[in-house]
């Protein structure tokens, strides 16, 4: 979800706005957050946060080497859980 977009539909109407993330090779959603109601704090924000995992979905951000990368370092994201499609489990 663009941060522009996430502004412009607080400014434009008084509705509560989540960002639902999922990549093809799962099911559905995978991550979810939701937006703060005040314009403020919107506005505040330097981006738009894919979110916490949901419910029996696991969410790793690992470097080349399959190390899990701390807070803040690019890195890959990988998924677990049962979400995630057949064709990826083990892969």
């Amino acid at each position: 979800l663009p941060l522009s977009l996430l502004v412009e539909t607080r400014q434009r109407c008084d509705a509560q706005v989540h960002n639902l993330y999922g990549p093809t090779e799962a099911s559905i959603d995978v991550t979810a957050w939701s937006a703060p109601l005040a314009a403020s704090e919107v506005e505040a924000l330097a981006a738009v946060p894919i979110g916490r995992p949901i419910w029996n979905t696991h969410t790793y951000v690992l470097d080349d080497a399959l190390n899990e990368v701390p807070i803040g370092v690019p890195g890959e994201l990988y998924l677990g859980g049962v979400g995630v499609g057949r064709g990826y489990v083990g892969r």
